[in-house]
């Protein structure tokens, strides 16, 4: 009967973190060490994987941005980090959209 309820437990347990929100988290520290004017485009990427979308402007500033869904229990909730390359390709700026 214990084993049993170990078992339970583990399970439950093992759904929590699966449905918890770690895509928000992991944006946000591994956006902490960027600095601007040092950070490179290929460093983010790096860091970040794949963006949710890129936007280039017309003055040669690109504008990657990484966006997470709240998941199973804030699921209206998205969470967005966007990071905005100069014509050089290094950091400008990192801003985080609710």
């Amino acid at each position: 009967m214990r084993s049993i309820a170990l078992v339970g437990a583990l399970i439950v347990t093992l759904a929590c973190v699966a449905c918890a929100d770690g895509g928000g988290a992991f944006v946000s520290s591994a956006a902490t060490h960027f600095t601007p004017g040092v950070t490179t485009r290929a460093d983010a990427l790096k860091a970040l994987g794949p963006p949710s979308s890129v936007y280039e402007a017309a003055n040669g500033e690109t504008t990657l941005s990484w966006a997470r869904d709240g998941g199973l229990f804030n699921s209206g909730e998205t969470k967005q980090y966007a990071v905005v390359f100069g014509p050089d390709d290094k950091m400008i700026r990192v801003t985080q959209t609710p």
